[in-house]
């Protein structure tokens, strides 16, 4: 059964209608725009108003059992479904989506980040020729590997790189939102980032995990356009773009925000297919 993510797109209060009738609700819902919460297996998730949940009830358990497919295309994401809580003075409106927790090839397994990953994950990522080439500093401790996996690898758009011959975490993938993005984009695109453990350079396993990502991006998530970029000393990535379909758009762009990015352009890339 899938997780579903459920999150908060529209606030309304209709302060008009409150104060001309009397207010049916006598403890309104606490919800604030952009927060979110995952149903485990169909299930209310804890901090949900319920009265919203009986709203949306019957299409996150529809999602969780991968019946996703609402209102005759009209959504862009088929695994999704736009919903409004019932409450006329403070209506909230709803996006619901399903979360892929694994992604596969008979090589490579995308999964999520556990606690438990954190010694491996600095057996990769306190190497110095991993990490200053993707914009982030060589990991100093297991302990801070941990503190990586909860606070930045907990976001369903990211997942571990998994070797199956060793069951071993070997590198990270995922993708920005317009939001989050490092560079200019669409509210309907995305921005992939990656990174390989050195021991696994140049065995084609990036360029696996990439094209697995890509098939979720434009099939699973239907974003509009998908962008990369790489660190121009970096042109290593820039060849595992181009061969899986990104072109160069000629723009450089510069995030100083990134390490080393105040000295290294990025060259910004597009998915062409």
């Amino acid at each position: 059964m899938k997780q579903v993510k459920i999150t908060a797109i529209r606030k309304v209060q209709h302060e008009d209608l409150m104060a001309r009738y009397e207010n049916p609700i006598e403890h309104a819902c606490d919800i604030e725009e952009g927060q979110t919460w995952i149903s485990e297996n169909g299930q209310c998730p804890e901090g949900l108003c319920p009265e919203a949940w009986k709203t949306m009830r019957e299409f996150v358990e529809a999602l969780a059992h991968g019946e996703g497919n609402f209102y005759d295309g009209w959504m862009r994401n088929p695994n999704s479904a736009m919903i409004s809580c019932n409450d006329g003075f403070r209506p909230v409106s709803f996006y619901v989506e399903t979360i892929a927790d694994e992604l596969q090839t008979d090589r490579l397994l995308l999964r999520r980040w556990k606690e438990s990953d954190a010694e491996v994950l600095y057996k990769y990522a306190s190497d110095p020729d991993v990490g200053p080439r993707a914009g982030w500093p060589a990991h100093q401790s297991i302990e801070e590997s941990r503190e990586v996996i909860r606070n930045v690898f907990s976001s369903d758009t990211v997942w571990a790189v998994v070797l199956k011959e060793t069951g071993e975490p070997i590198g990270c993938m995922g993708y920005f939102t317009h939001e989050t993005s490092n560079i200019s984009i669409g509210v309907n695109d995305c921005e992939i980032g990656y990174w390989i453990g050195k021991p696994y350079w140049n065995q084609g396993i990036c360029t696996e995990a990439l094209r697995l990502m890509l098939d979720y991006c434009l099939n699973e998530k239907h974003f509009e356009h998908i962008w990369s970029d790489y660190f121009t000393g970096n042109p290593a990535s820039g060849r595992v773009m181009e061969k899986c379909g990104f072109r160069d758009t000629g723009k450089l762009n510069r995030c100083s925000h990134l390490l080393g990015g105040d000295k290294d352009m990025v060259r910004v890339m597009l998915y062409e297919g």
